[in-house]
C-alpha cells in the first residue's frame, strides 16, 4: 500500500510503499476498540498507540519502526485503519 503524507495535518515526507498484513476480524475489533477508547477519552492518541497499531498489523518490528519518522508512523497507522474498515 502506498503511504502518503496528510498535507492537511502538516505531514511532509516522501511517499513510500509498505505491505499491510490482511486484517482478521479479531484484529479489526481490537483496532476499533483501541480507537474508540482513545477518542472517548477526549485526548489525542499518544505515540505508543500509533506504534502499537503498526506493530499489530505489519511485519515491522520495533527496530524497524525506529527508521520511520513520527509522521510516517502515524500515516501508516491511519492507512491500517482505512484498510481494516474499508467496505469489502
Amino acid at each position: 500500500m502506498k503511504i502518503t503524507p496528510d498535507k492537511k495535518a502538516g505531514q511532509n515526507f516522501k511517499p513510500f510503499e509498505l505491505e499491510i498484513n490482511p486484517i482478521t476480524w479479531k484484529q479489526r475489533c481490537k483496532l476499533n476498540d483501541m480507537m474508540i477508547k482513545e477518542s472517548t477519552a477526549g485526548t489525542v492518541p499518544n505515540f505508543s498507540f500509533w506504534g502499537s497499531v503498526v506493530l499489530e498489523c505489519t511485519d515491522l518490528g520495533e527496530d524497524d519502526l525506529n527508521k520511520y519518522s513520527t509522521d510516517e508512523i502515524i500515516a501508516i497507522a491511519n492507512a491500517i485503519f482505512e484498510v481494516a474498515n474499508k467496505k469489502k
